[in-house]
């Protein structure tokens, strides 16, 4: 994602709370919102079910790698299509 670190992230506070506010979280909590989007997208038949299922499935960390994100953001500039292109290289279709 960005480097921009803010020097309060991760010297203070509780190890639950960091976890929370990480950047691997971070990166899920924007899968999710994909994830949600392309059902949204399969429900209105902008796309095929089958799609939406197989982003769902792999709109997660298990999948989608901070690195590959950082490497594609490198190029792009841009956070939010660093991750749609690294989950797209994940799905077949």
């Amino acid at each position: 994602m960005n480097d921009l670190v803010c020097p309060l992230d991760f010297r203070y506070g509780r190890k639950e709370v960091k976890e929370i506010f990480g950047e691997e979280k971070r990166l899920q909590y924007l899968l999710d919102v994909e994830a949600a989007l392309a059902k949204a997208h399969a429900k209105v038949g902008n796309i095929p079910k089958e799609a939406a299922d197989e982003i769902a499935r792999k709109a997660s960390t298990r999948y989608v790698k901070i690195d590959r994100v950082k490497e594609i953001e490198a190029e792009t500039k841009h956070d939010i299509m660093a991750i749609t292109r690294a989950l797209s290289e994940q799905c077949k279709g």
